[in-house]
Parts: structure tokens; sequence; C-alpha cells
């Protein structure tokens, strides 16, 4: 025990002399967190509406009441159809309302024309809707209903309140996790290989795997540190929401870091050199960063991709750590995760177990 605590504490000092490394692994997923908690991706989409009509018409007067009552709404007062036309098919606004001059005879029905630009399909639908609502309001305050029958009463209740960041958070830790073992941990075996560090240890009586050993000990304490920082990040900076335990977000990256730090022993095991092992740790973390739901749901993949990310190591991590975060849920309740993350700890382990060498490749 005393050898391996001495190895650790040389090992947590290599980590730290290794300055440019540390801070990239520290600050680089921190940079993320950071960039992402600037936009408001919850917030309603702006829509440039052109209100065409007759200024002085009571029902110009009330439909622009109206609109005008959306925030996101940015309205124009426009004469001429044409023009208004035009601007709509060169993108310089996203909807047209045409306003009739006069209100119908009795009896009979007046329409009330609406361009829009058919390439934006989030803000046509968000726009149109609210359009129509405001059109039915305004056609029972013209049939002179002061006070219709039947109305909406919505009552809140208490609930989790989840946004996008909120999402995003626990996906950006995993992310952290994932890049810093495999492509870190690569990098670093080669970068002993390279330097024959590695052979070194094969002519002492010391055991290599303790080396190894102390050296996956210091990457999951950075681990944890790393995972810390990104969580105080989005919490204390932008205020991001956890409703679990955050120790059990702790453990799960400690969990994972494992899988992927075996992930990148297997990826220096054949690299003849640091910038190859970076080359290939990206190749094997990129697919993953994109498709096993960090940005996004993976529901949103087609069917048959939804069920190859399944078997991908960092989905079921993500997994358990939003059922934590966000559902609030015990590290317990994430039993079929747990086990997905166990089974790639056994496979990333006999993999690289296969494919790591201490020396150069003849």
């Amino acid at each position: 025990m005393t050898t391996m605590r001495k190895l650790f504490v040389a090992s947590v000092k290599m980590l730290y002399r290794d300055r440019l490394t540390v801070f990239w692994a520290l600050m680089f997923p921190v940079i993320f967190t950071v960039v992402f908690g600037l936009f408001d991706f919850d917030r309603a989409p702006e829509v440039r509406i052109d209100v065409v009509g007759e200024p002085s018409a009571p029902l110009y007067r009330a439909l622009r009441e109206g609109l005008g009552r959306v925030e996101s709404f940015q309205l124009r007062s426009a004469d001429d159809l044409e023009a208004a036309r035009g601007r709509l098919a060169d993108g310089e606004t996203d909807v047209v309302v045409v306003v009739p001059s006069s209100l119908p005879a009795p009896g009979s029905v007046a329409e009330v024309p609406v361009l829009y630009n058919g390439a934006n399909a989030d803000v046509n639908t968000f726009a149109l809707s609210a359009i129509q609502r405001i059109v039915g309001a305004t056609n029972l305050r013209l049939a002179g209903v002061q006070r219709p029958p039947l109305e909406v009463r919505a009552r809140a209740v208490e609930g989790r309140a989840i946004d996008y960041y909120d999402f995003l958070l626990p996906g950006l830790v995993a992310m952290g996790v994932m890049n810093y073992s495999i492509i870190g941990m690569g990098v670093a075996v080669a970068r002993f290989r390279e330097q024959r560090i590695l052979r070194r240890i094969l002519a002492t009586p010391l055991a290599p795997w303790r080396f190894l050993a102390a050296q996956v000990a210091a990457r999951l304490l950075l681990a944890v540190v790393q995972a810390a920082l990104i969580t105080a990040t989005g919490v204390f900076l932008f205020g991001a929401r956890i409703y679990g335990n955050v120790g059990w977000l702790f453990a799960l990256a400690a969990l994972g870091n494992l899988v992927f730090l075996n992930i990148g022993f297997a990826v220096a095991g054949r690299a003849p050199n640091p910038d190859a092992a970076a080359g290939v740790g990206n190749v094997v973390s990129l697919p993953m960063m994109f498709l096993s739901g960090i940005f996004f749901p993976t529901d949103t993949l087609p069917a048959v991709m939804q069920r190859v990310v399944e078997y991908l190591p960092l989905t079921p991590l993500l997994e358990a750590m939003r059922k934590v975060a966000l559902d609030g849920l015990s590290i317990t309740a994430t039993g079929p995760q747990l086990l997905r993350l166990a089974a790639w700890a056994v496979v990333s382990f006999l993999l690289a177990s296969r494919l790591f060498r201490f020396s150069e490749a003849r």
C-alpha cells in the first residue's frame, strides 16, 4: 500500500506538472459549458411581421393591437402588398398579414390572407398559431361576444422545471470525462513509450501494473475534479438545475472514466507516437460525442441509429447521469445503465489487454 500511495502521489504530480494538458483537460469542457450557457435556447423565436392594410380601419387596429401583445413579434406597417411580398421573398420579413379594409357584410365572411416564408418551419408554426388565436379573439369581439361561454383556466402545479441547458449539462460532464480519458491517456501512454519510460520500468523491480494503476487512479481524481468544475460552472454561473445527488454524478463520472481509460490504453496500444494516438482518439470519441445524446436526445435519430447508439459506451453513462440530475433518482435506479457500463468495462479491459504493448513496434 505504501508503494501504491507513493506511485499515486507521483502520478498526480506528473499530471500537475504537465500544465498545458491539465489546462485543456479542465478548461476545454468549461469553455463549452460557458459558450452554451450564453445562448437562450428556450426563448420563443423572433418573428418579423409586415401588416398590410389601412391603419385607420377598426379591424387593422384590432389585429395590430393583438399582434403587438406578443413580445417576440416585430411588427412593421406596410401600405404596398407587392413591396411586402418582395421583402418576404428576400428573407427580410417572415410573415405578411393582409388586413381587409372593411368589415364583412352581415352573414358573409372576409378572408385575412397570411403569407409566410415556407423555409422556416419553426417560425411558421409559432407565428401562424398565434395569428389564428388573435384572429379568433377578434372575431368574438366583432360578433359582440363580451364574455365567451368557454374559457381556458390554467393552473400551475408544482413540478420540475427542466430547460435545454439543464438537459445539456450532464452531457458536457460526460463529454469532458470521455475526451480526456481516451485522448489524454492515449497520448500520455504513447509518450511514455516514445520516451522509453515503459521499457525502463520493465527493467526495475517495480511491477508495471502498479505504475499503470497509479496513472489510472490519478486520472480518476482528475475526472472528479473536472466533473465538479463543469457542474459548478453550469449551476452557479448559468443557473442550471440538478435535482438529484451531485455525489452520484461524480461516482458515475468516475465509473465512466474507467471505461474510457481502458479505451485510451487500447488506442495507445497500436499508436506509433502521441500525434497518432490523438488522431485515433478523436476518431473514437467524435462519433460518440454527436450520436450518443450529448447535445440532442437520441430519439431524434433514425430508428436504426437509435438501436446502434444504445451500444456505445457513452450512451448508458449519459442516460444514468440524466436520471440522477434531471429525474432526481438515486444511482440504484440506474441499474440497466450500470450493467451496460460494467459490460463495457470488461470488454474495454480485455481490448486494452490485447492491444497494449510496452515497447515500440518492430
